[in-house]
C-alpha cells in the first residue's frame, strides 16, 4: 500500500520525522545526513531554480502592477511562498548541525519511552504528526499541481484554437523571449513547475519539522507526567514499602534532569526556528489576503478554485504550527497537575520539597518562543475573529 505510513498500524519507530525527512530530502538536504557531491550538486540546482524562479516571479509581478492587477497579483501571490522557502531552508542549512544533535536526542529519548501506556501515547503523538504533515505536503502538492492544469489548458486551448499560444508557464515569470518559444519553452515549463515543488518541499519540510519536534516532546512531558505518578504513589502502598526515601530522591533527580534536558530542548529549538517561524506568520497573513482578492478579482472558475487551494493549504500551514505550540504549553503545564494529583505528601520532608519546586517549575507553561507571540490554538483563533466578524458584516 503506497500511504501505508497512513495507517493506525503503521511502526511507531518509522514514524519519527518521516515527512520532514522525505520532504527536505527531495530538495537535497536533511539535517545530519551525510553528504555526497551528487547530493551537493542537487541541492545547489534546486536552490538555484528556486531563487531563479522567484526573482522572475517578483519582476513579473513588479512590471505588470501598474499595466494588469490581476495578472501582478496572480505572480505576487505565490511567490511570497517561494520566497518564504528560501528562508526556510536557509535557516535550516545554516542551523544543520544544532539541529541535527537536537533531532538525535529527542528520537533517543522517545525511543526510551517503552511502558505500554507510554507507547499509547507515543503512537498516538507521533502518527498525528506524520498524518498532519502529510496533510500539508499534499495540500501544497496540490496547489503547485493545479497551477499547472492551469497554464497547460491555457496553452492547449489556444493551440486547438488556432490562435497564438501564449506559452503560460505554471508561475508567472519573467523569462528571455528563447526560453518562451519553442523548441526550448517544454523545458522552461518543467523547469517552472519544479519550481513550485521545491517551494512546497521546502515549507512542509520545515512545517513538518516543527510540528514533529513539538509532538514528541508532548510525548516527552507525558511520560515525565507517568513516572511522577508511578514513582509518587502512597507510600504506604504495598509496592512502595520495600523502596527506601534515598531511591526516591534519586528517582526524583532523574525526573527532575529529564525535565530540564526537555526544558533546554526546546530553548534550543526555539533559538533556531523562531526567526522562520515569525517570518511564516507574516508572510501566510500577506499570501492568505493576496488569495482573498485573487478569488474576488478572477471570473474564470479554475483562478477562483487554485486560489481556494492555495488560501487552504497556508491556512494548514498556521494551523500546523499553532498545534504544535498548543501540545507543548499543554503537556507541559499537566505536569504540574499530575505531581499535584499524586500522594506527594505521604513521602518524607525532602521528597515534598522537590516535588514542590517540580510543581512550581511546571506550573510555568513551556513554550517554543517567538518573537511578540507564541503560536497556539488560541493565538489562532483570537487572529480569526476579526476575519469572521468582517464575514458577518458583509452578510
Amino acid at each position: 500500500m503506497l500511504l501505508k505510513f497512513l495507517s493506525q498500524n503503521y511502526p511507531t519507530e518509522k514514524n519519527v520525522f518521516l515527512i520532514p525527512k522525505f520532504a527536505l530530502r527531495i530538495v537535497g538536504f536533511y539535517p545530519g545526513d551525510s553528504k555526497s557531491r551528487l547530493m551537493h550538486a542537487w541541492l545547489i540546482f534546486n536552490m538555484f531554480v528556486l531563487v531563479y524562479g522567484s526573482y522572475a516571479e517578483f519582476m513579473f509581478g513588479v512590471h505588470y502592477l501598474s499595466i494588469d492587477v490581476v495578472r501582478a497579483l496572480d505572480a505576487l501571490c505565490p511567490v511570497a511562498s517561494s520566497i518564504m522557502a528560501i528562508v526556510k531552508l536557509s535557516f535550516l542549512w545554516w542551523h544543520r548541525a544544532e539541529l541535527n544533535c537536537i533531532i538525535k536526542r529527542v528520537a533517543e529519548l522517545t525511543a526510551e519511552q517503552k511502558s505500554p501506556l507510554k507507547s499509547y501515547y507515543k503512537h498516538r503523538y507521533f502518527t498525528t504528526a506524520t498524518r498532519l504533515s502529510a496533510a500539508v505536503l499534499c495540500f501544497g502538492t496540490t496547489t503547485s499541481t493545479l497551477y499547472t492544469i492551469r497554464a497547460a489548458m491555457v496553452n492547449y486551448s489556444s493551440y486547438l484554437r488556432e490562435e497564438k499560444i501564449p506559452y503560460e508557464t505554471p508561475f508567472k515569470m519573467i523569462f528571455p523571449q528563447p526560453l518562451l518559444s519553442m523548441p526550448i519553452f517544454p523545458l522552461t515549463f518543467i523547469l517552472s513547475h519544479w519550481h513550485g515543488y521545491i517551494t512546497v518541499a521546502g515549507f512542509a519540510g520545515t512545517d513538518g519539522l516543527f510540528l514533529c519536534f513539538c509532538m514528541y516532546i508532548g510525548t516527552l512531558l507525558k511520560a515525565l507526567q507517568f513516572d511522577m505518578k508511578d514513582l509518587l504513589s502512597d507510600v504506604d502502598s504495598v509496592t512502595r514499602k520495600s523502596t527506601s526515601e534515598y531511591e526516591f530522591r534519586e528517582s526524583l533527580k532523574l525526573i527532575i534532569a529529564r525535565h530540564n534536558e526537555i526544558i533546554d530542548l526546546v530553548k534550543r529549538f526555539s533559538a533556531v526556528m523562531s526567526g522562520v517561524t515569525l517570518a511564516h506568520f507574516v508572510t501566510s497573513s500577506v499570501i492568505i489576503g493576496t488569495c482573498v482578492v485573487d478569488v474576488l478579482l478572477f471570473s474564470d472558475l479554475s483562478g477562483i478554485f487554485v486560489y481556494s487551494v492555495h488560501t487552504m493549504a497556508v491556512t494548514s500551514e498556521l494551523f500546523l504550527y499553532c498545534l504544535g505550540g498548543t501540545v507543548v504549553i499543554e503537556c507541559s503545564s499537566q505536569l504540574a497537575t499530575a505531581a499535584y494529583d499524586s500522594q506527594w505528601y505521604t513521602h518524607s520532608v525532602e521528597v515534598q520539597r522537590m516535588v514542590l519546586l517540580i510543581i512550581i517549575r511546571a506550573q510555568r507553561s513551556l513554550v517554543v518562543k517567538v518573537p511578540f507571540f507564541a503560536p497556539s490554538l488560541p493565538a489562532l483563533a483570537s487572529v480569526s475573529q476579526p476575519l469572521r466578524l468582517c464575514r458577518v458584516f458583509e452578510l
